[in-house]
């Protein structure tokens, strides 16, 4: 009987990395499904904790998990980390492990994890102390502040003037966000994504931001552009965060700083969209491949 994988997200609908997913899998030979996480439930009785969905017990061999959702509170938050913690204590494999994308939803936690290891990666504050935070951004005179969480460029904004980092920041704090707060890297109107896959460089390619935008995202109009004799240190950083983070994919985006290269970001779900369409080769059959693997262990 062949294997069991599915795809938890958090939308209703799977989204296209979701849905490759599917396909690649299927076409592997195995049983593939997409399942919100919302509809799985944990259920404590006499016979002990376990997963369920309408009280039906939730056993699959394998998972990839792709989201616990990005607007959400604390509390559904703890929910759903319970209920993946208790799909992976089942023998299930799962794909990122759920804490390796916990790490890399908080960009704190991801920043000083890099750093630890060595990694370079911008000046950083994490504070919800408003007046270091003011100080700071005046020593930097450049900065980025950021959600502590969250993706695709939105919410991110440069400030090149103090007082008006103090308002934005006082805004977070009115309604109980910390500040995250970096440090701006001059660069190119670029950087380069770099997916990785169980410690090989998977593809790459350069994001080139639109004529007079800072952010490279994608999502807010870059374009990707095929990577041309990319220097291996490039590579080499990627592989490292990746493995820093304990994921076995991530997409991980450096700058070519004045000082050298930069770790940005390290996304554990990554879209690919764009570098399948820049490189001709989509992750999803690569990321199967992988899960197939480790089912046969």
């Amino acid at each position: 009987m062949p294997n069991s994988v599915v795809i938890i997200g958090d939308s209703p609908i799977p989204d296209r990395p979701s849905r490759d997913l599917i396909i690649y899998a299927r076409d592997s030979g195995l049983n593939a499904m997409y399942v919100p996480i919302s509809r799985i439930s944990v259920k404590v009785d006499k016979d002990g904790p376990l997963t369920v969905i309408r009280d039906r017990p939730f056993k699959v061999d394998g998972v990839f998990l792709r989201s616990l959702g990005v607007l959400i509170d604390v509390e559904t938050l703890f929910r759903r980390m319970i209920t993946m913690r208790l799909i992976e204590e089942s023998g299930t494999v799962v794909i990122n492990p759920l804490d390796g994308l916990l790490r890399t939803r908080n960009k704190l936690e991801t920043t000083v994890i890099l750093k630890s290891k060595g990694l370079p990666v911008p000046d950083t504050i994490g504070t919800e102390d408003i007046l270091y935070a003011y100080e700071m951004a005046k020593s930097m005179r450049d900065v980025v502040i950021k959600p502590l969480q969250g993706s695709r460029g939105y919410g991110a904004v440069k400030i090149s003037d103090a007082d008006i980092a103090f308002q934005v920041m006082r805004t977070l704090l009115t309604f109980k966000k910390p500040i995250y707060l970096q440090k701006y890297i001059e660069k190119p109107n670029r950087d380069i994504r770099v997916m990785v896959i169980d410690g090989e460089v998977f593809g790459c390619m350069i994001r080139v931001a639109p004529m007079g935008q800072w952010k490279t995202n994608v999502a807010q109009g870059a374009i990707g552009k095929p990577c041309i004799n990319v220097d291996k240190t490039v590579m080499e950083l990627a592989v490292k965060s990746v493995e820093a983070l304990d994921l076995v994919y991530g997409g991980v985006d450096i700058g070519e700083g004045r000082d050298g290269y930069v770790i940005f970001e390290v996304n554990g779900s990554p879209d690919w969209a764009e570098l399948t369409a820049v490189t001709g080769k989509n992750p999803a059959k690569a990321l199967v491949l992988s899960m197939m693997r480790r089912l046969k262990t």
